[in-house]
């Protein structure tokens, strides 16, 4: 009999186990636009890194006590080329202080302006391609030291310079893409044309237009364009310059 009881008891306990209700559920609130824990059941993966950018790494702890932010965190739908990690840039190599995975950081002002502007931009299909925010001095450097080993010394007049808004965190070069397809907005030449057709007024047409309307928007949001340059803006005032390398 007593087994009998046994039996039964342990025959009970499994039916109870087995038809026990599910945990409550309470989904966490995300942190930011990048959080990777979404409702209840198995987490939903974080969406792959947008184009040119890689997972967060210790960079982002060195470069926010230095008062930079990184640009996607806030505007997570801006599109990054970051040339100058990569062979595909004026010297046809990496620049020193950037690595792999590349970054795009500016300074916590300028990157909110930044995120606005791509805001406004939405409401025309149009966005943001961001092509070098901030710089290492050492790159600054860098370029400096291959304009002097090539020949091409006479970019250092006003293209090239060992000191740059990039490195205070407070410029960016970038272009208009359109949302529905992330193509380039046409704007007359490459990005870093070393050359008068460059110049933002230097154009006519809807390239002329093209230029302006990124100025408009870019000004709009506080930010400034150099006028050799119709890629290159910059935001606030002077800060002290930077030489805290990009994923390295």
């Amino acid at each position: 009999m007593t087994a009998r009881l046994l039996l039964l008891a342990c025959i009970a306990a499994i039916w109870s186990l087995a038809h026990e209700p599910a945990a409550a559920c309470h989904p966490e609130e995300p942190d930011s636009p990048e959080a990777g824990h979404h409702g209840c059941g198995a987490p939903k993966e974080e969406p792959p890194p947008g184009p040119g950018e890689g997972a967060s790494t210790r960079t982002d702890t060195a470069l926010e006590r230095a008062g930079l932010r990184r640009i996607r965190a806030l505007a997570p739908s801006v599109h990054l080329d970051i040339r100058y990690a990569t062979r595909r840039n004026f010297t046809g190599r990496p620049l020193d202080g950037y690595c792999r995975p590349p970054y795009a950081y500016l300074l916590r002002p300028a990157a909110r302006s930044l995120a606005a502007v791509q805001r406004d931009l939405r409401k025309r299909g149009l966005g943001l391609k961001v092509f070098d925010a901030y710089r290492p001095a050492r790159a600054s450097r860098d370029m400096v030291r291959w304009a002097r080993r090539t020949g091409n010394e006479h970019l250092l007049n006003g293209y090239i310079a060992a000191r740059s808004r990039h490195n205070e965190g407070r410029a960016v070069d970038l272009t208009l893409v359109r949302l529905a397809s992330g193509r380039e907005v046409n704007m007359g030449t490459a990005y870093d044309t070393f050359s008068p057709r460059a110049s933002t007024e230097n154009a006519h047409g809807s390239v002329l237009h093209n230029r302006r309307l990124l100025v408009r928007s870019m000004a709009a949001r506080g930010f400034e364009n150099y006028p050799r340059e119709w890629w290159h803006y910059e935001h606030g005032r002077p800060a002290r310059r930077l030489d805290v390398p990009l994923g390295c």
